[in-house]
């Protein structure tokens, strides 16, 4: 099966504790597209992660994922929002939408952060 993902969106939020940021992505899986908006930014000590989109259970109150993606998935995008929230210049290139810029094949970043380490 392909996936793919693309970073549609992220938006810098401020004065709301440890969230930096919401993310909108689109995923293909084999042609399929899938949207997927309030992707969390997350400050944790030192380090960023993503929090899946979240909605409070009716009946007991707790916050629980709204999706629940593979971990290799979601690692990807957590390392493809990070990257852009560190080091996007907030402008992408004339000419180019964001999804030119930010579009990422899932077996790239996994095969990337493999070499990584």
């Amino acid at each position: 099966m392909t996936v793919t993902f693309t970073v549609t969106g992220l938006e810098r939020v401020e004065g709301h504790g440890r969230l930096l940021a919401l993310a909108t992505l689109e995923i293909e899986f084999d042609g399929v597209t899938l949207g997927l908006q309030g992707v969390q930014v997350i400050r944790r000590g030192k380090r960023i992660t993503t929090q899946a989109p979240r909605f409070r259970n009716p009946k007991t109150g707790v916050w629980a994922p709204a999706v629940i993606l593979p971990d290799e998935l979601g690692a990807a995008i957590a390392q493809e929002v990070r990257r852009m929230l560190l080091g996007r210049p907030g402008q992408t290139p004339r000419g180019a939408s964001l999804s030119e810029v930010f579009s990422t094949p899932l077996d790239q970043l996994i095969e990337d952060s493999i070499n990584d380490t």
